[in-house]
């Protein structure tokens, strides 16, 4: 028969659900923010729009989401 895992007291406590779940879409929310004022400053300031940076102004906000919810993990 196995002995439980011993628990390791350096491990974080995972916060409540809601809380990761919310904390998550801010960061989404936050970095889309940030990436669409940089497109809009952008085209104000070289009277040019970057059409590269388009895709990854809506990629970025996902991966920094993911990013940020495995922390947790």
């Amino acid at each position: 028969m196995k002995s439980p895992p011993a628990q390791d007291p350096n491990k974080r406590k995972q916060p409540p659900t809601w809380l990761l779940n919310t904390l998550t879409v801010l960061v989404g929310l936050l970095t889309l923010a940030a990436g669409v004022g940089w497109l809009i400053y952008s085209w104000e300031v070289d009277r040019e729009m970057p059409y590269f940076a388009i895709p990854l102004v809506l990629c970025v906000p996902v991966i920094a989401a993911v990013a940020f919810r495995n922390i947790w993990d």
